[in-house]
């Protein structure tokens, strides 16, 4: 679930000061009620870790060690550049809460001079939208993770857990390599070099980052550009939601965000879908199999994703005015997806499921056949001295809904909807005006 979804329990903006308790706490322990048995045990793992919280205000301090303590850790707290590095000298916290904007100075350099000293030490940095680009292009991507305000409280919490695992299975890994299982090159087996943990679409994003030569930047300024060209907000990508979305801190990934990505990085439908885990396959195949009372299409997209088609090569000395085996006139085989086919010829077959409820063209077509129908195909013939199995059948939608009928035109102009004889339906006759002739149905896959 995208992390952005879920609704904030503690809120604050980073330049109000008179924020009250009853907002920051309104529903601080609302989460822990909800986790359950999996909260006590991550208090044991985590009773002993401590966490040092670096903020200006004394407000947000206090409020975020109460919180700290309610998740199982010990905090500390700071309020300038040389309170926070006295305390991680004689202290040497597991991780750091780290706002930006400090009396004495400017929290980066409280992380680079932890990052210097104790490269394992988990830093996460939090900051108002407002500073959040130049402190990206100061170094602040060297952090652990970043929450931007106000806070999305059961963000941070996955984010210092996530960093803090990281953090310990790197340190046991390199444990065991001191006792002799070195691994070639010196990683440790299984393990992953602090801060180099990565979801699986953080890998694919990098990847694509390295190819084109794409920095952070270049991937934020264009997500802009494209939101607006677009006219859509939600496909601008913040660093800071870039560098969570590479973390799998934001697991699932708005859909216009997933596009940005796909048009910047030339990334495929197929390799994002891949990546997040989706199977375009199946759900098509789930959603074939959801029933309704009524005839419905199926989305054109569901049908497309990731689906292709195979088309011939021919050779260059190939001679058409000769006959002779096909195979032979073919030098290789491409494989091209419909959706990308369809951006050049308007897609004109549909795809639709006869409703439980919709028997007009039974035995026919009975409930729950899928349905292949050509929207180009509209026009009504005359139907005198021709079985029903010979008859065309159409798509239609009528003052009643979606139906699968076959049809005639009456002496009057109007639209005579032609039940099947064994349906045991009547005739219905329409005003032209009333019924739209979508298409003639061109095939038929019988329910299972």
């Amino acid at each position: 679930m995208n992390a952005a979804s879920l609704p904030p329990l503690l809120s604050f903006a980073s330049e109000d000061k008179n924020t009250t308790d009853d907002r920051l706490v309104s529903r601080s322990h609302k989460d822990d009620d909800q986790e359950g048995a999996s909260t006590a045990s991550r208090r044991s793992q985590s009773a002993l870790l401590e966490v040092l919280v670096v903020d200006d205000d004394p407000l947000v301090r206090s409020m975020l060690s109460d919180v700290l303590k309610d998740w199982g850790y010990r905090s500390m707290e700071a309020g300038t550049v040389t309170e926070a590095l006295e305390l991680f000298r004689k202290q040497r916290p597991a991780a750091i809460l780290l706002d930006l904007k400090l009396p004495d100075g400017s929290g980066i350099s409280v992380l680079n001079k932890v990052k210097r000293s104790s490269p394992e030490t988990v830093v996460i940095v939090v900051t108002g939208h407002g500073t959040l680009d130049s402190a990206f292009d100061a170094g602040v991507s060297r952090a652990s993770g970043f929450v931007t305000k106000p806070i999305d409280q059961p963000q941070l919490r996955r984010i210092l857990q996530m960093a803090l695992e990281a953090h310990a299975t790197s340190q046991r890994m390199t444990n065991t390599s001191r006792h002799g299982q070195d691994r070639p090159g010196g990683e440790a087996r299984g393990g992953r070099p602090q801060g180099q943990k990565v979801s699986p679409l953080g890998k694919l994003i990098r990847r694509a980052m390295k190819l084109l030569g794409f920095s952070y930047k270049n991937i934020v300024s264009e997500s802009k550009r494209l939101a607006a060209l677009n006219d859509i907000p939600d496909m601008a990508i913040g660093k800071s939601t870039l560098g969570n979305i590479i973390s799998g801190s934001i697991r699932q990934p708005g859909t216009a965000k997933l596009d940005s990505l796909r048009i910047i990085l030339h990334l495929s439908q197929a390799e994002i879908d891949a990546a997040i885990g989706l199977q375009p396959e199946r759900r098509f195949a789930e959603q074939l199999q959801m029933s309704s009372n009524r005839t419905h299409e199926v989305t054109l997209d569901a049908v497309t994703r990731q689906r292709k088609i195979s088309l011939p090569i021919l050779k260059r000395d190939v001679s058409l005015n000769e006959s002779q085996f096909f195979g032979g006139l073919v030098e290789h085989r491409i494989h091209i997806d419909v959706e990308y086919l369809g951006s050049f010829y308007p897609p004109y077959l549909r795809y639709v499921v006869v409703g439980e409820g919709d028997t007009y063209s039974s035995p026919v077509a009975p409930p729950g056949t899928r349905l292949l129908v050509n929207t180009l195909l509209t026009k009504v013939t005359s139907a005198e001295n021709v079985s029903f199995h010979e008859r065309e059948l159409f798509y239609v939608l009528t003052p009643h809904g979606l139906t699968c009928s076959y049809l005639e035109n009456s002496p009057s102009g109007r639209v005579v909807l032609v039940p099947h004889p064994l349906s045991g339906q009547v005739r219905q006759e329409f005003k032209s005006t009333e019924v739209t002739i979508i298409g003639q149905v061109v095939g038929l896959l019988f329910r299972k």
